[in-house]
C-alpha cells in the first residue's frame, strides 16, 4: 500500500504545488520499520519484534532513508540506533499512522498469540544426543509457542542472534557476553576415550591424571577450554593440553581425551569434583518475547 496525495495531477495541482511530483512514495512496510526501528534502537532489536532478519530491515530502512532522501538514524558509541533530528520531525508528523500500525500489530499479534514462532537453534551434533532433548522435554512453550529448530554451527551463533537469524542458540562452553544474555542449565558429564590404541585406567577424579598424559576437546568458545584447562589444575590434575579441531597436534596412543558428554542429559549439581563444559541457552538482551528468559531460567533451576 502506498502513501501519498490522492488529488489529481491537473495543471491547477500543479501550479499550487509546484514540487508534487518529487514527493516520495512510501509503503506502509517501509513507516512500520522505521517506527519498529525507531522505539526499538536496533535492526536486529526491530527484526525480533517483526519477525524478520536484520538484513531484511537494514535495507527496508535504507530504501525508505533513500525516498525521503534524508538520513533517519545515527549510531550511538554503543551501537544502538538514535534517530536524527529529521527522524523525529517524521515521527510528528506522522504520530497517528503511527499509533494505527502498532494498534493494528497488537490486534494481530493477539490472535495468534499461541501461533508465535519460537526458533531453536543449536550445532548440529546437539540434536544427535540426549542433552537438548531432555532440555526440551523439560521446557514446557506449547501454550504460547510454535517451536521450530534451526542448525547454527557454534562458530557462528553470535552473528546469527544479533542478527535475528533464530531467537534461542544452545551450545556448550559459551562464554557470556554484553550483547546477549546466557543461561546456565547444567554441567555436562565428561566421557574418556584413548588416544589410541593403547588401554589405559579410567581416572576416578582430576588428581588421578597427574602424569598430564591427558588433553580435553576443545568445544564452544575457546575461553571456556582454557577456563575448564585451570579449573582441572585446581582440582588437583596436572599438565594436560586442548584438542583443538582439525591440529595436526594430535593425542598419543597411551593419552587420554576428555570429550564433553551430549548423550547424557545435563547434570546442575555434580559431586565428583570434575570441573566440565556448562549447557547454555543464549538469546539477545531485550528481547520481544520479554516471557521467554523466565521460561528459560524455570528449566535451569528445576
Amino acid at each position: 500500500m502506498k502513501i501519498g496525495y490522492l488529488l489529481p495531477m491537473n495543471e491547477v495541482t500543479k501550479k499550487i504545488h509546484p514540487d508534487i511530483q518529487q514527493l516520495p512514495s512510501l509503503t506502509l512496510r517501509q513507516m512500520e520499520v522505521f517506527f519498529a526501528v525507531c522505539r526499538e534502537g536496533s535492526y536486529a532489536n526491530a527484526a525480533l519484534e517483526l519477525r524478520s532478519t536484520r538484513p531484511n530491515i537494514k535495507r527496508v530502512c535504507e530504501d525508505f532513508q533513500k525516498a525521503v532522501g534524508r538520513p533517519l538514524f545515527e549510531e550511538r558509541p554503543d551501537r544502538t540506533l538514535q534517530p536524527t533530528t529529521f527522524a523525529n520531525e517524521l515521527l510528528t508528523q506522522t504520530g497517528t499512522l503511527s499509533r494505527s500500525l502498532r494498534h493494528l500489530t497488537e490486534s494481530v499479534r493477539s490472535l495468534h498469540e499461541k501461533g508465535r514462532i519460537l526458533r531453536f537453534a543449536a550445532a548440529g551434533e546437539l540434536f544427535k544426543g540426549g542433552l537438548f532433548t531432555d532440555f526440551l522435554a523439560r521446557l514446557r512453550i506449547s501454550d504460547a509457542f510454535r517451536p521450530c529448530f534451526l542448525r547454527i554451527e557454534a562458530n557462528r551463533y553470535r552473528i546469527a542472534l544479533l542478527n535475528a537469524e533464530c531467537d534461542v542458540y544452545f551450545g556448550a562452553g559459551i562464554v557470556a557476553s554484553n550483547r546477549l544474555e546466557l543461561v546456565d542449565l547444567g554441567g555436562i558429564p565428561w566421557t574418556f576415550k584413548q588416544g589410541g590404541s593403547v588401554l589405559t585406567k579410567i581416572p576416578s577424579k582430576p588428581a588421578d591424571m597427574a602424569s598430564g598424559k591427558w588433553w580435553i576437546a576443545e568445544t564452544g568458545d575457546p575461553p571456556a577450554s582454557e577456563s575448564i584447562l585451570q579449573a582441572l589444575h585446581l582440582a588437583g590434575a596436572s599438565g594436560g593440553r586442548i584438542l583443538k579441531e582439525n591440529s595436526a597436534d594430535q593425542p598419543a596412543n597411551d593419552e587420554i581425551v576428555l570429550h564433553h558428554d551430549i548423550t547424557s542429559p545435563p547434570q546442575p549439581g555434580r559431586r565428583d569434583g570434575w570441573p566440565s563444559f556448562r549447557f547454555s541457552a543464549v538469546l539477545k538482551k531485550q528481547h520481544p518475547y520479554s516471557e521467554l528468559m523466565a521460561r528459560l531460567t524455570g528449566v535451569a533451576l528445576a
